[in-house]
C-alpha cells in the first residue's frame, strides 16, 4: 500500500534525525517489544507498570502545567454570550435575518487548544462571522467588511487585516471577529480577479472567503475545516493499546467533569500543541527568541498535527512500534519538529495549508532573510532539550519543580480540577530578562 503524505514526511524526517534508534535514544524506556502479542501476558502487564511508575510523575507534572494554562470554562462561556450580542447587534443594524448570521469560534478556540498568555494580557478569542449574503452582495468585499464594521460601532473596535478586533472592558479576553461568507456564495468571475484558491475537496464544505483589506479582495479560508481536520487526526493513537488501557484505569478514580477546553494528558495531540505553544510563549517572554520571527500557532498546530498523524499512518503501517507511553510520543514529536518544514531550491519554504488548495503557511519564511527559519530552529533546539532534560530526572520533586520553572507555572497554590481552576493564572518565577542587543552585520 502507497505512503501517505504525511508519513514520508516524517519517514523523511525521522530519517534526517539519525533513525529510529536516534529518535527513541532520549526516551528513558525503548519501544522494542511492546508491539502486541510479541509478549506473553504476564511479561506484557509487568512492562506496563514499569512504564506507568517510570513516566507517571513526568505525566503528573505536564497535567499541572496543562491545567494551569488552561483557560476557565466562566470565560469561555462569557465569549459565547459575547458572539450573541454581536449576532444581535448585526441583525438589528443590517436588517440581517438572524438565520442567515452564524458567529463561531475559530483558531484555537475551536481546536481546544486556547492557553492562557505568561504575562496575564488578554487573550484572543478568533471568532468567524459567517453571513449567507447573496452573491450580488458578495461582488463587493469592502462594502460588506465595512458594513459589519458600522454596525459594531459602540463597541471599542479596531479594524485589521482581515477582522475587527472587539475589547470588551473588564473582561480577560477580546474578540477579534473576521467578517465571511461561504466561498460558493463568490460569483465564478470574481474567483479568478481576487485569485480565490479552491478548498482542498474534503473540506469543501466548510470553505469560506474572508476579506483581505490590504488587497480589497477576497481571500479562501476554512476554519472549520481546521478544526474538523485536528479533530479526526487527534482521535488516532501513537500510543501502545495496553498502555493506554493501563494509564485510562489508573486515572479512573480521579476524573472530574471537564470544560470545553480542558485536555488531558492522554489526548497526546492537543496536549503537544498545547505545551509547545505555552514553550514558545514563554521563551518569547523571557527574551530567548525574537517575538516578531516566533513561530505563529497556525504554523505549530500544523506541523504538529501532520507529524502526529504521519507517525500514526507509520504505526498503522508497521514501520514503527507504538510508544510507550504520551510522553515519550510528545518527546519524539518535538524531536521531529525542526524537520518538518520541507524547503525546495525554487519555492523555498513550503507548509502546505491542509484545507485550502495551494495556500503555504511559511509564505513569510521566505522574504525575511531566514530570520523565522533560524529562530524556529533555535525555538525547537530550546524546547527538545527542555524535554529530554526533565525526562532524564526520576525524583518526582526535581520532574515537577523544573517542569514548572520551564513552562513558568509556578503558582502560590497548585491547580485545584480540570479546566485551570486553581490561581489566578500563571505565576512566573523569574523577572522578565532585559532583551538582548539586535544583531549586526560585519565583524563583532
Amino acid at each position: 500500500m502507497a505512503m501517505s503524505k504525511n508519513a514520508q514526511l516524517v519517514e523523511q524526517a525521522i530519517r534526517r534525525r539519525g533513525g529510529v534508534a536516534e529518535l527513541t535514544k532520549s526516551m528513558g524506556i525503548a519501544m522494542d517489544g511492546l508491539s502486541e502479542g510479541v509478549l506473553v501476558t504476564a511479561q506484557r502487564s509487568d512492562m506496563v507498570a514499569k512504564i506507568i511508575r517510570m513516566r507517571e510523575p513526568f505525566a503528573h507534572a505536564l497535567s499541572l502545567i496543562n491545567d494551569h494554562i488552561t483557560v476557565r470554562q466562566e470565560e469561555i462561556e462569557a465569549a459565547s454570550a459575547a458572539y450573541g450580542d454581536i449576532a444581535r447587534r448585526l441583525v438589528d443594524k443590517l436588517d440581517w435575518p438572524i438565520d442567515a448570521i452564524n458567529i463561531h469560534p475559530q483558531g484555537s478556540a475551536s481546536t481546544k487548544t486556547l492557553i492562557r498568555m505568561p504575562d496575564r494580557t488578554k487573550f484572543d478569542i478568533d471568532a468567524v462571522c459567517e453571513v449567507d449574503i447573496t452573491k450580488l452582495q458578495a461582488q463587493d468585499p469592502m462594502t460588506f467588511f465595512g458594513a459589519i464594521g458600522e454596525a459594531l460601532d459602540g463597541l471599542e473596535v479596531e479594524p485589521k487585516k482581515r477582522c475587527w478586533k472587539i475589547n470588551f472592558s473588564g473582561k480577560p479576553f477580546y474578540i477579534e471577529c473576521t467578517p465571511s461568507v461561504p466561498l460558493a456564495t463568490i460569483p465564478v468571475a470574481q474567483h479568478e480577479s481576487s485569485r480565490l484558491r479552491p478548498a482542498e475537496p474534503e473540506f469543501a464544505s466548510t470553505a469560506l472567503a474572508v476579506v483581505d483589506t490590504p488587497q480589497k479582495k477576497w481571500k479562501t479560508s476554512n476554519p472549520a475545516g481546521i478544526r474538523n481536520w485536528v479533530d479526526r487526526v487527534s482521535a488516532r493513537t501513537i500510543v501502545a493499546r495496553m498502555v493506554r488501557e493501563a494509564f485510562a484505569k489508573s486515572a479512573s478514580a480521579s476524573i472530574q467533569p471537564v470544560s470545553t477546553q480542558s485536555v488531558e494528558v492522554e489526548e497526546t495531540l492537543r496536549l503537544a500543541i498545547r505545551l509547545f505553544k505555552r514553550h514558545r510563549d514563554m521563551r518569547v517572554y523571557r527574551n530567548e527568541i525574537d517575538k516578531e520571527f516566533q513561530p505563529i500557532s497556525i504554523i505549530l498546530v500544523t506541523l504538529v498535527t501532520i507529524c502526529y498523524d504521519g507517525l500514526a499512518d507509520l504505526i498503522d503501517a508497521g514501520v514503527l512500534l507504538p510508544f510507550a507511553h504520551p510522553v515519550d510520543a510528545l518527546i519524539a514529536i518535538a524531536d521531529l519538529l525542526p524537520e518538518m518544514i520541507p524547503k525546495y531550491p525554487d519555492v523555498g519554504y513550503q507548509l502546505a495549508n491542509p484545507t485550502v488548495v495551494g495556500e503555504n503557511f511559511a509564505e513569510r519564511w521566505n522574504d525575511d532573510d531566514g530570520e523565522r527559519a533560524q529562530t524556529f530552529d533555535v525555538w525547537c533546539g530550546l524546547l527538545r532539550a527542555d524535554l529530554e532534560r526533565i525526562a532524564a530526572l526520576t525524583d518526582p520533586k526535581e520532574i515537577e519543580a523544573e517542569t514548572r520553572e520551564v513552562f513558568g507555572c509556578h503558582a502560590s497554590s497548585g491547580p485545584t480540577g480540570s479546566g485551570g481552576s486553581g490561581g489566578s493564572g500563571p505565576y512566573i518565577s523569574v523577572p522578565r530578562p532585559p532583551k538582548p542587543a539586535p544583531s549586526t552585520p560585519g565583524l563583532a
